[in-house]
């Protein structure tokens, strides 16, 4: 049987070893930054979600005259970034990322009718899907489009009726100024944002289908702050992140909440947000939580190269430094072998015979 010898490297190499290995890692890394980093992506990038929800009234249908009412939903939200677009606008092209969103869960509610007796029961499921425009400064949303659909039993009494739902929502935004992405705890950034809405829905219920179109405009500051940070554990695992308070967009599952605030954590190593919780009126409504990412150039990493990469290319470089100085020293010894003293060498003689004689 083989057994390696191990090898004691000389007192000198063994240095070198360690010193080039810490500057590798310090040069090779770069500094830490204490501050939210802007990620680049690449088509395939992937994050899964885990979402939990309440909604006031379902999108589309008018809730009024209805008491009690209790809405919850339960899902799973997947975020993949198709690639880079640029997208034409007045003032000129904007570089994008195309991100598609799909979202699917399950509906469970009641409500009550004031003076009707028993309560309604809503049991069901619904689909959202959603193509989203991010510019790549600030990684804001200047355009989306997504189609969501409700399909839910209904049961009054003794009888349970169909309900399905359809909505449709367009979105264009225009900011004054892209705000700043990479800022630290204590820091706020803000936008002037202008969006053109159009809003379509249908909903069949009772027999009966009704129709609505809707379009608008809407001007309002956006913001962006950053209250601390701090290890968030979510289903994916436990993370070192920013806390944000920032305006909310559409939140996955819950199309037409717009306008309301959420309470963030973006994390740099995952290079989006590891949960978000939305809120209404000061009250929340949803919540999204990190299940599984992934990204197709490989691991990311944040402001460097990743360790694993680190150590394949300073460990091979380590080891030929440290090789050519062992081969250095070896060829210094066998000379003084051969010369001991340093004296220099006999002269030789050349005999008659043509030969050398020493």
């Amino acid at each position: 049987m083989w057994v390696p010898r191990m090898t004691t490297l000389p007192r000198g190499a063994s240095w070198v070893l360690v010193a080039f290995l810490s500057i590798a890692v310090l040069g090779l890394a770069g500094p830490a930054s204490g501050a939210l980093q802007k990620p680049s992506y690449s088509p395939g990038d992937r994050w899964v979600f885990v979402l939990d929800g309440s909604l006031e009234a379902l999108p589309g249908l008018n809730a009024t005259g209805i008491g009690d009412f209790r809405f919850g939903l339960a899902g799973r939200v997947d975020v993949q970034v198709l690639g880079a677009v640029d997208l034409p606008r007045p003032l000129g092209v904007v570089r994008t990322y195309q991100v598609e969103i799909l979202t699917t869960g399950f509906l469970n509610g009641t409500f009550s009718f004031p003076g009707a007796p028993g309560t309604v029961h809503v049991t069901g499921t619904f689909t959202s899907s959603s193509s989203e425009f991010w510019e790549a400064a600030g990684l804001l949303p200047i355009e989306s489009h997504s189609n969501t659909s409700y399909a839910a039993d209904v049961t009054y009494l003794f009888g349970t009726t169909r309900l399905t739902m359809d909505l449709r929502l367009d979105a264009t935004t225009s900011a004054g100024s892209i705000p700043a992405f990479d800022l630290d705890v204590g820091q706020r950034a803000t936008a002037n944002l202008t969006t053109h809405l159009k809003a379509n829905s249908t909903v069949t219920f009772l027999g009966r289908t009704q129709s609505s179109d809707n379009e608008t405009d809407a001007s309002f500051v956006w913001q962006r702050e950053v209250v601390a940070r701090n290890s968030v554990t979510v289903e994916a695992e436990s993370f070192s992140t920013y806390q944000l308070n920032q305006t909310m967009g559409a939140f996955p599952g819950v199309p037409a909440a717009t306008g309301g605030n959420e309470t963030a954590y973006f994390s740099n190593d995952v290079g989006f947000y590891v949960k978000r919780v939305a809120y209404q009126n000061n009250s929340p409504v949803s919540e999204m939580r990190l299940k599984s990412y992934s990204y197709a150039a490989g691991p990311r990493t944040s402001g460097g190269i990743s360790l694993d990469l680190l150590l394949f290319i300073a460990i091979p470089a380590a080891l030929v430094v440290v090789g050519l100085i062992v081969l250095r020293r070896r060829a210094s010894r066998h000379r003084n072998r051969e010369n001991p003293g340093g004296l220099p060498p006999p002269p030789t003689h050349e005999g008659k015979g043509g030969g050398n004689a020493r």
